[in-house]
């Protein structure tokens, strides 16, 4: 038993390096903002975020992403910050949000998730 007990340490220190290795990645630009995928990634936020509350309706549509940044969150999951220009349908009146969303690229969209979804406010 002895003889496995470093193996187990080793083991332990090498998940806990490779997990905090992935925790602190730093947020990496994406190069085309305007891809197929990025924008179809901004449009699942903007609908997840236009019926999150079924009480009140939010007439949402994306009208572009403006820029965005990559992070890997592990296991192959990565998370997309993403700056939207977003239209109000019912009153013609655009706006930036900010929106960070977390999914594996290729799958199913019940795995993806709005982690947050608020107004953009750029830094001065």
């Amino acid at each position: 038993m002895r003889s496995v007990l470093p193996l187990l340490v080793a083991t332990l220190v090498v998940a806990v390096t490779a997990f905090s290795a992935g925790a602190d990645a730093a947020w990496t630009p994406i190069a085309n903002p305007r891809s197929l995928v990025i924008r179809q990634i901004g449009n699942f936020a903007v609908i997840v975020y236009s019926n999150a509350d079924p009480r009140k309706f939010r007439p949402l549509a994306l009208v572009s992403v403006v820029r965005g940044e990559t992070q890997p969150a592990g296991t192959g999951v990565t998370d997309y910050r993403l700056v939207l220009n977003v239209r109000n349908t019912a009153t013609g009146s655009t706006g930036l949000y900010q929106c960070v969303v977390r999914g594996r690229l290729g799958s199913r969209a019940t795995t993806w998730e709005l982690r947050s979804f608020v107004v953009y406010k750029q830094a001065i």
